[in-house]
């Protein structure tokens, strides 16, 4: 598993915007090449987005998240099934966050540690 610690990139404690999330997408696609070997390309190799020491996240922070991971998946990955983990949200799992999640084909579950396991359509990530 590969981790990218947002406050690291960010510096911020509340991201609200849209444009927050772009800031991310060179770290993420570093992240996800990292997820890619010839050792693991059959593989389903969760991408760790770890909110630790961020207090809040707005809907449009966590929509522009998704479609950045969902355009990597494609650039990045060569079809090997992915999926994100939110560890250490900032707040918990919602409806409006949950319906985000299915605007992308996405599922979005609470684990018991309390992260969001999120898949997409494609793969099984476990």
């Amino acid at each position: 598993m590969c981790t990218l610690r947002v406050h690291d990139v960010l510096k911020d404690r509340v991201l609200v915007s849209r444009e927050s999330a772009r800031r991310l997408e060179d770290a993420l696609r570093t992240v996800m090449a990292g997820t890619t070997t010839d050792e693991n390309a059959t593989r389903t190799t969760p991408v760790i987005v770890d909110f630790e020491g961020v207090e809040g996240v707005a809907p449009s922070f966590l929509d522009e998240l998704l479609s950045i991971f969902e355009s990597l998946i494609g650039a990045e990955t060569n079809g090997s099934d992915q999926c994100l983990i939110i560890a250490n949200p900032p707040t918990r799992l919602s409806l409006k966050f949950e319906a985000i999640a299915r605007g992308h084909g996405m599922s979005v579950r609470a684990q018991p540690d309390g992260s969001w396991l999120l898949t997409d359509a494609r793969n099984s990530c476990e």
